[in-house]
């Protein structure tokens, strides 16, 4: 485990579930945010969220430096590892190249799905 600094986690998507956020929020305890570690991955010198990105900009908010990372050695066997470039470039593209970037980008439901889901299942397909 590693605690990376919350300002150089790169995030791979675009938006943070509305949905998703309120759960978070539900059980999240900004006084003593220990979440345990989230899946992060090593590219290109830099670390990048795999997934736990509504824990990561919580945390966040919630005033935390640094954010405890456990490396997923799965991201690039057993995931579309192509599919998580182009997110990074996707994320790149629109300035969303740190957690705090993903603030002014909570959706809806629906909207994350059509907005961010889709777009990365289309992306799987090669569309």
């Amino acid at each position: 485990m590693e605690r990376v600094p919350a300002t150089e986690l790169r995030p791979t998507q675009l938006y943070v579930s509305a949905e998703k956020l309120r759960g978070v929020l539900g059980w999240f305890d900004a006084d003593d945010p220990e979440y345990g570690p989230l899946p992060a991955f090593r590219h290109e010198g830099e670390w990048y969220l795999a997934d736990g990105h509504t824990r990561a900009f919580v945390a966040w908010l919630a005033g935390a430096d640094r954010i405890s990372v456990e490396r997923d050695r799965t991201v690039r066997t057993e995931h579309d590892f192509g599919v998580y470039r182009q997110c990074i470039r996707w994320c790149a593209e629109a300035g969303v190249e740190r957690v705090p970037d993903l603030r002014g980008r909570v959706v809806g439901a629906e909207a994350y799905e059509r907005r961010w889901v889709e777009r990365c299942r289309r992306a799987g397909e090669g569309d």
